[in-house]
């Protein structure tokens, strides 16, 4: 089968370089055997202008578009001259959203304009999938990990018990009005715990602290467990009302307390539909052997409690127990391997054939 000629449309900031799943999803396209792409930067002068030539001179062909996460996950980049384009031509064009819980009225009209027909969502659960097949009737609309597992990069380098940290976290702080403070509390209370506990700690939210992937393949293989949890929040929304209202209201109380806040805005909240996805982080862990604590959750239906991870309460009454589990040389082993048999089937390779499967017969 000839592979598919691709547009691939993509943003290089400087701000995504400790963003995994920005930064590798163009190389792994680029590189895979279905796909013959045109890779383009949106951001680069050159390729927009290599681009526009090419469908000036009538050069531009290809099977399908390819529209990234980092074209419009945070920051719009596609858009003026170079969107008119993309949108007039008349090929399938598949959008890989990024960060479901903001901006989703702006990203559902970027869908429109551009003319999206195959919308790649982090989300493998049914109930927001629904929701966006209503929103986008014409769409199609599947789920797919957005990070997957790079073998060459993050592999298991170091032996586990060779390793000189016990429990390692970098993380963002969470977003205030995903309804949760999951990282913070998870990164105080193991500070807290490390020395009772014996533990060597490497833990940090501070955004300086963050490493680009050869740095962050390179911490996890002097790590012997990470701390981690899913990523999202319980509250999913494609109006973004709630994430409005939270904005406003500390905006003009900007001192109130998490508590505060969710007293206001979620602990009445009827009928939350669940947004949470398997984190590109619970993947790279898997995929370097490194032993995860993680608070109890479904990770996309990919890690099962005490078979892929040491499960950690989200009230943390478990957590002398957890380490306890964390520190059996059995149990480590027994969950590091079966973790590590996950991320084989989460590849980016095995990610894009997915992809492929779904776009296919829109071709």
């Amino acid at each position: 089968m000839r592979p598919v000629r691709a547009l691939l449309l993509y943003a290089r900031l400087p701000e995504n370089e400790t963003l995994s799943y920005q930064t590798a999803w163009p190389r792994h396209f680029f590189a895979h055997p279905r796909f013959d792409c045109d890779p383009v930067d949106v951001l680069s002068l050159r390729d927009t202008r290599r681009l526009r030539l090419r469908a000036l001179l009538w050069r531009a062909r290809y099977d399908a578009v390819v529209i990234l996460h980092s074209v419009f996950s945070n920051g719009r980049y596609l858009h003026g001259p170079l969107l008119e384009l993309v949108a007039r031509l008349r090929v399938p064009k598949a959008y890989f959203i990024g960060n479901e819980y903001k901006g989703l009225p702006e990203k559902m009209w970027f869908c429109e304009e551009v003319g999206v027909d195959l919308l790649v969502s982090q989300f493998t659960t049914e109930e927001p999938l629904r929701l966006y097949r209503e929103r986008l009737p014409r769409t199609t609309v599947v789920g797919i990990p957005n990070t997957g597992w790079d073998p060459e990069l993050f592999s298991s380098r170091v032996a586990p018990a060779e390793r000189p940290i016990d429990l390692g976290y970098r993380a963002f702080e969470n977003d205030v009005a995903l309804g949760h403070r999951e990282r913070r509390e998870l990164a105080e209370r193991f500070l807290a715990a490390a020395d009772g506990h014996g533990l060597r700690v490497d833990i940090s939210l501070d955004p300086r602290d963050r490493l680009d992937e050869p740095g962050w393949a390179e911490f996890l293989n002097r790590c012997k467990g990470q701390l981690g949890s899913e990523a999202g929040g319980d509250y999913f929304e494609l109006t973004d009302e709630t994430r409005d209202a939270v904005n406003a209201y500390r905006a003009e109380h900007p001192d109130a307390p998490f508590q505060e806040i969710w007293e206001r805005f979620f602990r009445d909240y009827s009928e939350p539909v669940p947004g949470r996805v398997l984190s590109g982080r619970n993947v790279e862990a898997a995929g370097t052997k490194t032993v995860q604590l993680l608070l109890r959750g479904a990770y996309g239906g990919y890690l099962e409690p005490d078979v892929h991870y040491v499960p950690l309460e989200k009230d943390f009454s478990n957590l002398d127990e957890a380490i306890a589990k964390f520190r059996d040389p059995a149990v480590a082993a027994e969950v590091r391997e079966n973790a590590f048999a996950v991320a084989q089937d989460l590849t980016y390779a095995r990610l894009i054939d997915r992809f492929e499967d779904a776009l296919r017969p829109l071709l």
